[in-house]
């Protein structure tokens, strides 16, 4: 366990980004549904967000 949270305290901006990169990626999928269709393959859902 202690391994764990060194890794965590070592790399904690690298994981914070990817998360944040990952949400963002999946607004943009959501959002721009014709070009990125990452959610229709995922999930199987057909709709857009409106913003």
């Amino acid at each position: 366990m202690a391994t764990v949270y060194a890794v965590m305290e070592k790399y904690h901006r690298l994981i914070i980004f990817s998360l944040l990169g990952v949400i963002v990626l999946f607004l943009f999928a959501c959002t721009f549904h014709d070009i990125l269709p990452i959610c229709h393959y995922l999930f199987g859902c057909d709709h857009m967000m409106h913003l």
